[in-house]
């Protein structure tokens, strides 16, 4: 009984923190007037772009070595079964093919934004609620900013 109620009282809590306000933050980027920051903020935008490329390489290779090693596990597997071998207990290759959680830790959003910034430009943050505000207290309508406009 102790465990229903637990159970019980995780999925509520759960349930219920489906159902509060959402929020979105978004940026607003101001440019440099001078022509030299200008520039420069086209040299940032060009190494994000070669930093974005360089992160989907890294997520590719890593996702194309997890294949070529699932290929090589289930080879080896194939080989070790006996000839006379049941064919509906045999696996497929996609017992093999994990999906391998592959990320790259390049930080090309954050680097552009310094990068942005030290070119003479601004931005700043401004936090919205999407969604449930009417949850929120005050109830708000959706789509209302929340607390202050902030410079990043």
């Amino acid at each position: 009984m102790m465990r229903r109620s637990i159970l019980l009282g995780c999925l509520l809590a759960a349930g219920l923190a489906g159902c509060g306000p959402r929020f979105e933050t978004v940026a607003s980027y101001f440019p440099p007037v001078s022509e030299a920051g200008k520039l420069c903020v086209a040299q940032c935008k060009q190494a994000q772009t070669i930093c974005q490329s360089a992160r989907e390489l890294a997520v590719q290779t890593c996702r194309a070595e997890a294949t070529t090693r699932a290929q090589g596990e289930y080879q080896a597997y194939l080989r070790s079964l006996p000839k006379d071998a049941d064919k509906k207990k045999i696996k497929t290759f996609s017992d093999f093919d994990r999906n391998p959680s592959c990320y790259s830790n390049l930080t090309c959003s954050s680097d552009y934004n310094d990068c942005y910034k030290s070119c003479g430009g601004r931005i700043e943050a401004q936090t919205y609620c999407v969604g449930n505000c009417k949850e929120m207290n005050p109830p708000m309508p959706d789509g209302s900013a929340v607390g202050p406009r902030t410079t990043l």
